[in-house]
C-alpha cells in the first residue's frame, strides 16, 4: 500500500470491506442498527446476544459469548489495518463504531475516521506515540465490552482476550510477509514497528501474548499462529462452520491439523 493512495478510494473501501467487514462512512447508515455503546447497555446487550444465540442454534451462553469475541476481533483487526496500511485511525468515540448481525452470528461494521484522520506515513517516534495513545483508548474500550459480554454470557474474559490477540498476531504475520498488499520498504518498516508497538509480549496489557507458530506447505510461506484457547465454534449448530474445528484450534492433534489444511 502506498501512502499516496487516498483513504477514501474505492480500492481501500473494498479492501476494508473484504478483509474486515468494515465500511468507512461519515454519515450513519440505518442498516447498521447497533453501536458499540449498545454492548454496554444492560437493556440492549441481551437483545444482541439473544439474536446471535438464535442465529447460532442456541448453543449456550458461554459459546455465544466466546464466539462474540472472535467475531468482534474482525473489527479490531480492521482498526489496526486502517492505521498500519493507510495511516488513518478510525474513531473510537461512543457511537462511531456501529454493526449489524448477519447470518450464522456474523457481524458487519461501519466506522468513521477519527478527528485527526492522518498520521505520519513513516516509522517515526511521533507516529508511534500516536499509536500508543490510540492503543490505550482501544484497550479501555475492549475492557468495557468484554467485561459486559462476559458478565452476561459467562464466557471467560481471558479466553475472549486471547481470541482477539490471536487474530491480531495472525494479521500482522500476514502483513509482514505479503508484499502484494504493500509496495515500499518504508511501508514494510511501518508494519514491523506498528506490530512491535501493539503486540510486544513484554507489555503489561491483555493483548500482549505469545503464540506458537505453525508451518504447512499449503500456507505457501504464510505461517499461522495457533490459538491458546478454543473458540468453541465446534459446538454451534447452524452455519458453514457448525460442528467443525478451526485449523488453529489447540484441541487438534498435529495429524488432525494437517488433514484440515490438506483438504
Amino acid at each position: 500500500m502506498s501512502s499516496a493512495e487516498p483513504f477514501g478510494s474505492q480500492w481501500i473501501q473494498d479492501f476494508m470491506q473484504q478483509h474486515f467487514a468494515v465500511t468507512v462512512a461519515e454519515d450513519r447508515n440505518n442498516s447498521f442498527p447497533y453501536s458499540t455503546e449498545d454492548l454496554l447497555d444492560a437493556a440492549r446487550l441481551p437483545l444482541i446476544i439473544g439474536k446471535q444465540s438464535v442465529q447460532l442454534g442456541e448453543p449456550g451462553g458461554i459459546v455465544v459469548g466466546t464466539l462474540f469475541a472472535k467475531r468482534y476481533s474482525v473489527l479490531i483487526m480492521g482498526l489496526a489495518a486502517s492505521i498500519t496500511l493507510f495511516d488513518t485511525p478510525l474513531s473510537l468515540l461512543p457511537g462511531a463504531l456501529r454493526f449489524r448481525l448477519t447470518d450464522a452470528g456474523m457481524m458487519q461494521y461501519e466506522a468513521e475516521t477519527a478527528a485527526t484522520d492522518k498520521w505520519p506515513a513513516n516509522p517515526s517516534e511521533v507516529r508511534q506515540a500516536c499509536l500508543a495513545g490510540y492503543m490505550d483508548r482501544l484497550l479501555a474500550h475492549l475492557r468495557q465490552v468484554l467485561q459486559a459480554v462476559s458478565g452476561y454470557t459467562g464466557a471467560k474474559e481471558k479466553v475472549m482476550w486471547s481470541l482477539i490477540a490471536h487474530n491480531l498476531h495472525n494479521l500482522y504475520g500476514r502483513l509482514l510477509t505479503d508484499r502484494q498488499i504493500w509496495d515500499s520498504e518504508e511501508r514494510g518498516r511501518i508494519i514491523g514497528q506498528d506490530y512491535t508497538t501493539l503486540l510486544q509480549p513484554e507489555k503489561p496489557d491483555e493483548l500482549s501474548m505469545r503464540f506458537r507458530r505453525y508451518e504447512h506447505p499449503k500456507l505457501r510461506g504464510h505461517s499461522l499462529y495457533l490459538r491458546k484457547h478454543c473458540c468453541l465454534a465446534y459446538r454451534i449448530r447452524i452455519g458453514p462452520d457448525a460442528g467443525e474445528y478451526c485449523c488453529t484450534c489447540p484441541k487438534l492433534s498435529p495429524e488432525e491439523r494437517g488433514r484440515i489444511l490438506d483438504e
